[in-house]
């Protein structure tokens, strides 16, 4: 794309990674698998930061292989959300729908805690499965605003949707928020959750930077969306997701609901740090090729004295540091995963073959690599036994560290 996703502005660009593989693709043997042209640019009108390669759909999204439900980190956000939504008073006669619903654990739980109606919408049909199973009422399809207007004759109006980290993954974020409009009630809340330019901008997480992932939202990004499509944001909260991510409370422009000073404490903070400006947005170039460096001459000076170096987590954000890395197999010894789609498979582009956790043994790995960094503290609860027989785990960001 030549032109911006929220408002049709011309791109800039601040930092072109060539060709990499897709980040879901995990292939069962190691194949020559096609790469695709990636670049970070911002949007000269509303500064808006994004990637200008857009591939289809179909190829990022109808098969998938992460699942919300298999991360602990996870189940306990989404059991954070339940509770914050009791002040909007839901009960068994309100309606939920979740914009990618993935495996449907979310729905799942609301179903459980409130009784009332859930429906899920997500493209994946590998997932569905899973969803079915938990007796998630879901369609496998694309949410946008020509579907929204089936759903309300089907259906009706809802009086919660949500969209977790979902955004970020669409080419025409208008079309999500128009839809939401129509298929909101009144008085309805739409509850989002997208990774914060903020942190990735201040910390330096470029591992979010691939094909599912088209546009870096900051508080400003979701106020433009919501104000192109007749909606407003009245609360927003920083959370502990993704690395930090920002959960945002949307409704309706002619709702009675009021807006919150944390809306303008934050989007203070997003000025502060530089996020609208060129000058500051090119500089992340500057910090992403220093830290590429760095990681590479971690792993370089490890192999050097012959350690063994495995990775733990086949998340997307791994797979992309592993290629911007040039971390491949003849480098990297193992890769592990719980997630069972993924195991006995390899991993994208740098074809290391991923295997259970239950297979992770001192003796085979002296270093660990956390890709999954941002449930770091899990994973290294989980893997206590490898630690006390002299493990050590190495974190990639802000800066690559050893712990001990």
């Amino acid at each position: 794309m030549s032109r911006c996703r929220i408002c049709r502005g011309k791109l800039i660009k601040i930092i072109d990674f060539g060709k990499i593989a897709l980040v879901g693709d995990f292939p069962k043997k190691k194949i020559k698998q096609k790469k695709y042209k990636i670049s970070l640019n911002y949007c000269k009108i509303c500064k808006h930061v994004q990637i200008a390669e857009i591939l289809n759909p179909n190829l990022l999204f109808k098969e998938y292989f992460w699942e919300t439900g298999i991360s602990k980190s996870n189940i306990y956000l989404m059991e954070g959300i339940i509770k914050k939504i009791k002040r909007f008073k839901i009960n068994a006669k309100s309606k939920v729908l979740e914009i990618a619903s993935n495996d449907g654990s979310f729905l799942e739980l609301i179903k459980k805690k409130f009784k009332c109606f859930v429906l899920g919408i997500d493209p994946a049909k590998n997932l569905k499965k899973i969803s079915d199973k938990k007796k998630v009422l879901s369609i496998s399809d694309y949410f946008n605003s020509k579907l929204s207007r089936k759903l309300l004759s089907r259906f009706g109006y809802f009086d919660f949707i949500f969209a977790r980290n979902v955004i970020a993954h669409v080419s025409n974020p208008n079309e999500i928020f128009n839809g939401v409009k129509n298929l909101l009630t009144d008085e309805g809340t739409f509850i989002l959750e997208v990774p914060h330019l903020g942190n990735i901008f201040q910390f330096n997480q470029y591992d979010n930077i691939f094909h599912e992932h088209v546009g870096f939202h900051s508080l400003k990004s979701i106020i433009d969306l919501s104000q192109n499509n007749s909606l407003k944001i009245f609360d927003v909260e920083k959370i502990d997701s993704q690395g930090g991510s920002l959960r945002c409370y949307i409704c309706k422009k002619s709702s009675k609901k009021t807006v919150s000073k944390k809306v303008f404490q934050i989007f203070d903070k997003e000025k502060k740090l530089g996020l609208f400006y060129p000058k500051e947005l090119k500089k992340f170039k500057l910090k992403i090729l220093s830290h590429i460096n760095s990681m590479k001459n971690l792993i370089q000076s490890l192999k050097l004295k012959n350690k063994k170096i495995s990775v733990y987590g086949a998340s997307g954000k791994g797979q992309a540091l592993l290629q911007f890395c040039n971390l491949r197999y003849n480098n990297i010894d193992c890769a592990y995963d719980k997630s069972k789609l993924k195991q006995g498979r390899y991993t994208p582009g740098t074809f290391i073959k991923i295997k259970k956790p239950s297979k992770l043994k001192r003796q085979n790995t002296d270093y660990l690599l956390i890709l999954s960094w941002n449930i770091k503290n899990e994973i290294i609860k989980q893997e206590k036994k490898f630690k006390h027989k002299g493990g050590k785990f190495i974190v990639p960001f802000p800066s690559p560290r050893i712990i001990s």
